[in-house]
């Protein structure tokens, strides 16, 4: 559970979104994370904000899933959410923020929205003194996560945070829902009683569209990436075109 400080620290300040107690609760207990989801919750719309929430709940059932195969380009291997006190807290504000870049207060940065929200997370890490290798893949990740194929051979937190991703939009099976041998704590409390809190406190809105709407404001994507090909699907439909983009 939080904590009477981190609870004040989870509070909805303004958002469109609402974080449950449930979902509160299983946020990593480190004044980094919390700083994350309040500025997720301030600066997103609420289905990109539960996006974001769901992607680290998968990210860290691959995490463990792919402990003993980590890619061929892994050096050292990534540690999993247990070896070290403060990678799981690295993971949650790298999911958590992996579309921050988004948000209307970057619109006048020029670099595309996975490099922006790196850079905000990785500031944010250095701030609360994480490790540094720790701070360099979370970049990676981030930065790395609209780059399927190539973020999925990198291994640890890059190809998690790629595969939670694409789970979460339907390109990827998700992690298996069966949990009650699970000796985790944390993991067990996303199933309790055999359902996922994020079926019901974390739903799913209109987050592609809200996504796709975002990318083609900024007008920032590069030729050949996804998010270009969400500018070129808006530009095919026409500006005036109100559904999901046609290139999800």
């Amino acid at each position: 559970m939080c904590n009477p400080t981190a609870e004040n620290r989870c509070n909805d300040n303004g958002s469109t979104g609402t974080i449950t107690a449930a979902v509160r609760a299983l946020v990593p207990q480190h004044p980094a994370c919390f700083e994350a989801l309040n500025r997720a919750k301030s600066a997103l719309p609420a289905g990109i904000l539960y996006h974001s929430v769901r992607v680290y709940f998968y990210a860290t059932a691959f995490l463990r899933r792919f402990t003993d195969d980590n890619g061929p380009w892994s050096s050292p291997p990534s540690p999993t959410p247990e070896s070290s006190s403060s990678l799981r807290s690295t993971l949650f504000i790298a999911c958590v923020l992996h579309d921050i870049g988004l948000a209307k207060d970057y619109d006048s940065i020029p670099e595309q929205f996975e490099v922006v929200s790196a850079d905000v997370a990785a500031t944010l890490l250095r701030e609360h003194k994480i490790p540094e290798a720790e701070i360099q893949e979370a970049w990676l990740a981030m930065a790395m996560h609209t780059s399927p194929g190539i973020a999925e051979r990198v291994g640890g937190i890059v190809r998690a945070l790629s595969l939670a991703a694409r789970a979460d939009f339907g390109s990827y099976p998700l992690p298996p829902q069966e949990r009650r041998n699970s000796t985790d704590e944390e993991e067990e409390g996303w199933w309790g009683g055999g359902h996922w809190v994020g079926k019901w406190q974390l739903p799913r809105l209109e987050f592609e569209k809200e996504l796709g709407d975002a990318v083609v404001r900024q007008q920032k994507a590069p030729g050949g990436s996804w998010p270009g090909d969400l500018v070129r699907g808006r530009t095919t439909m026409g500006l005036s075109w109100e559904g999901v983009n046609p290139e999800f």
